[in-house]
């Protein structure tokens, strides 16, 4: 064993205890800084111990040293097999952050109710069934993720739970919404992906603060009226998940969402929206990416506030000169899709600042590319390219260019005017000529300087 704590860094009943710890665990405890994401080691303020990390320490048992660090307020425990906790760790009054996920919890002592001061309460990927009848005394939790236990039902103290904010309860087995949630009028997220709901109680309505809801992976085939209806009560809901389901059409009601903010509906079987689908005017993010549209459906081309949109892993093969209209986009994602060309009114895209359309069929870029004046992120992997047009010299706030994969010859002259950061500039697999392809090893600045080069030879031989 290592050097003992030093009694300068805590009071000498912390450094005993600590020290015992250590052997416990069969290392030392480092004091940390306050630099990066610890995973092993403590903080202290002054003599007192505030925050301890034991994750990853192969612990089989819940280390009866713990309960005499009353000070506190931060402990993590995950990844290691703790199976049970005991009755005394209501001792650790003081705890704020408690991080159980990753363990083998199967139930919670009674007395675990009695944390009160518990704020953030972490429980992810234990084996948990049920909660104590006393949990709803954890009066100052504002943050519980239970995800991926075997949790279908809740104590009626659960409701008592006032200042609780976000719940997560992805991957357990709940059939039901839980209506006890409907009394926690506090929650503003509430995530309940990898279920089996299928219907949403018209009290939910009583969340007047609640703004995210997620039902990703829940199975769903359609959006029936048990679902919507229920939702066009909550008028702070701004984000919507529905991803990763089965979903082929999209209900006309839809369109009263009309307050929605973020909509996700990732990973269905949607070829098509609805008409009132352009009624969704407050959408700034919309994922409509790992469907089967071929076509992108004029609705959406009416949503002029949006400025993201996924439409990645679906079978699109052009794009409507009216996507023009979506005139505060700023990121634009369209990898693995069949587009050969780009419709000139891209130029009206003004605030764009990230394309990415990686793994398509384009063979060129509309001249219009360089009216793109925000541009900073341009990837183009994976196509057929084999010329930049001579308007990309405008991008003057290019930073990254991405062309790997792509069928050029030569490098394109214009990358010369451009103030691509240094190591961005992506050439690989393309049939570029031996001084060309050592060239792009140096980084941007020696490939700039390849290219004044080569139009100085180009010059004078012009002269002779």
């Amino acid at each position: 064993m290592s050097e003992k704590i030093k009694e300068s860094d805590l009071g000498q009943k912390q450094a005993k205890t600590l020290d015992q710890l250590s052997k416990v665990i069969g290392k030392k405890i480092p004091h940390l800084d306050e630099r990066g994401l610890p995973d092993f080691g403590f903080k202290s303020d002054g003599n007192n111990l505030i925050s301890l990390w034991l994750a990853r320490c192969e612990l089989n048992e819940f280390p009866e040293q713990l309960i005499k660090l009353d000070t506190l307020k931060e402990l993590y425990l995950s990844y290691n097999s703790l199976s049970s906790l005991p009755e005394s760790i209501e001792n650790l009054k003081s705890l704020e952050i408690l991080n159980l996920k990753e363990n083998s919890l199967s139930s919670l002592p009674e007395s675990f109710g009695n944390l009160s001061s518990l704020k953030m309460l972490k429980l992810n990927s234990n084996k948990l069934k049920i909660l104590p009848i006393s949990f709803g005394n954890l009066k100052s939790l504002q943050e519980l993720k239970l995800n991926n236990n075997q949790i279908s039902n809740f104590p009626q103290s659960f409701s008592d739970l006032k200042t609780l904010r976000r719940l997560e309860l992805n991957g357990n087995q709940l059939e039901l919404f839980p209506d006890i949630l409907n009394k926690i009028e506090s929650l503003t997220h509430l995530y309940l992906e990898k279920n089996n709901i299928k219907s949403l109680p018209m009290e939910i309505s009583d969340l007047t603060e609640l703004n995210t809801l997620s039902l990703a992976n829940n199975n769903l085939r359609s959006l029936s009226d048990k679902i919507l209806n229920p939702l066009f009560e909550l008028k702070n809901l701004h984000t919507l998940d529905f991803s990763r389901n089965s979903l082929k059409e999209l209900p006309e009601i839809i369109g009263r969402l009309s307050k929605l903010k973020i909509l996700r509906l990732r990973k269905n079987k949607l070829n098509n929206l609805p008409d009132s689908f352009r009624e969704l005017k407050s959408l700034i993010s919309l994922d409509l990416s790992d469907n089967d549209f071929i076509t992108i459906p004029g609705p959406l081309f009416e949503l002029s506030q949006l400025q993201r949109l996924y439409l990645e892993n679906n079978k699109i093969k052009d794009l409507s000169e009216s996507f023009g209209n979506l005139i505060s986009l700023k990121h634009l994602y369209l990898e693995n899709n069949d587009l050969e060309t780009l419709p000139e009114s891209f130029n009206k895209l003004k605030m764009l600042k990230e394309l990415f359309i990686v793994s398509n069929q384009l063979k060129s870029l509309p001249e219009t590319i360089g009216d793109l004046k925000q541009l900073q992120i341009l990837d183009l992997r994976q196509n057929k390219l084999s010329t930049l047009p001579e308007s990309t010299k405008n991008l003057q706030k290019l930073q990254e260019l991405d062309l790997r994969y792509n069928q050029f010859k030569a490098i394109p002259s214009t990358i010369r005017y451009l103030n691509l950061k240094q190591y961005f500039l992506k050439l690989d697999e393309n049939p570029l000529d031996i001084k060309a392809t050592q060239a792009t090893v140096g980084g941007i600045k020696a490939i700039q300087e390849f290219l004044r080069n080569k139009d100085k030879l180009k010059r004078m031989l012009k002269k002779e």
